[in-house]
């Protein structure tokens, strides 16, 4: 196997990435037959911004593409235990979120218990190194008490895994979120030389390039819950390991990388407290809504003011890769949180700025 920073397009690996495109091309063909349309429901949420009869199965040729690089070891033998152990712990997500993209009618604390319930597994189970907090008097008690950082990082693993959902909205935003992180992930890998990261990285972003085939700028096919949630759970927890496994790294550069999904769920947590609104109430307040909605209120049309609004979002979206790229990948704390007051600041304004430009029916 070619561990190098490229990948080796081997026949196995080229199989695999054009059953990913067929697969995309089969499930989009079948999902608009009329004959089979009576089979599934029709997603109508009060977040939906986009028109037509779209199948919500993106996530699900991800994922399945994802176990057959397992299945025929196409990782390196470094990763395949890990990623057996993710995998399984991932089983109760993965069902109960294949239901809701067949259904949409999944409870949205049922969906939470199962974040939950995966997270405290691959946590609390895995045979891998969790990374330590910059924190002197934080790291020792930690240390004596481990079982509360595995319920620490099983929380932010779960607000990570929903935050990935809300960013899933405008065609291309979510699949362009995981793009960044994993680049960021691949280049802090290349200063420690560690091909095995390089490689799992490569595939990874293979996979996501080719689903965004079909999502941007026309989406031809959403990643649905089964994309968001599993593959957000599976970005977190590759996160988490990369951080235990190099400590040269600052931890809280990990929040710099994850800034965008992390922080829309923050805002939206407090914005929606202090409007008295129900925290789980799903809403057209999001970021990336607001712009949507002020494209299409100057009489853009949808698929126009869908794409843009992930274009417009760029600067926030891949805002870390931009940040080191310019300052190196390994940040001192200075640096990062420079990068993350930058973000916010950055964030506060465009949101501030679109609230004010949208009509106020969308508030």
């Amino acid at each position: 196997m070619n561990e190098s920073m490229s990948i080796d397009l081997n026949p196995l690996l080229i199989t695999l990435f054009v059953a990913q495109l067929l697969l995309n091309i089969f499930i989009i063909d079948m999902w608009n037959d009329r004959v089979f349309q009576k089979f599934h429901g029709v997603y109508q949420g009060e977040q939906k911004i986009h028109e037509g009869f779209v199948p919500r199965f993106g996530g699900f040729v991800m994922l399945i593409i994802f176990i057959l690089l397992y299945f025929f070891e196409a990782f390196s033998d470094h990763w395949l235990t890990i990623i057996k152990h993710l995998l399984l712990c991932l089983t109760p997500l993965i069902l109960v979120t294949f239901l809701e993209d067949v259904y949409n009618n999944i409870l949205p604390l049922a969906r939470l218990f199962f974040i939950f319930l995966s997270s405290v597994l691959v946590l609390s189970l895995g045979d891998f190194q969790l990374p330590s907090i910059e924190l002197p008097w934080a790291t020792q008690f930690l240390v004596e008490h481990h079982w509360v950082w595995i319920l620490l990082l099983t929380i932010a693993v779960a607000a990570m895994v929903n935050a990935f959902n809300l960013v899933d909205g405008a065609n291309g935003l979510l699949l362009s979120n995981f793009l960044t992180i994993f680049l960021c992930l691949r280049m802090m890998a290349g200063v420690v030389d560690d091909t095995h990261w390089q490689h799992l990285i490569n595939l990874l972003i293979m996979i996501c390039i080719i689903q965004l085939l079909f999502n941007f700028p026309k989406a031809r096919i959403f990643c649905g819950d089964l994309g968001a949630y599993a593959f957000g759970f599976i970005t977190a927890i590759l996160t988490i390991i990369f951080f235990g496994q190099h400590p040269e790294f600052l931890t809280w550069q990990a929040i710099l990388i994850l800034f965008y999904p992390a922080w829309e769920l923050l805002f939206t947590i407090c914005r929606r407290f202090i409007s008295k609104k129900n925290p789980f109430e799903a809403d057209r307040a999001h970021l990336h809504q607001l712009i949507f909605t002020v494209l299409q209120s100057n009489n853009y049309n949808t698929l126009w003011s869908n794409a843009m609004s992930t274009i417009i979002l760029m600067p926030l979206w891949a805002s870390a890769l931009i940040w080191l790229s310019i300052h190196g990948a390994q940040l001192s704390f200075v640096q990062t949180f420079l990068g993350l007051g930058l973000q916010i600041i950055l964030y506060l304004f465009c949101y501030f700025s679109f609230y004010k430009l949208a009509p106020n029916e969308s508030h």
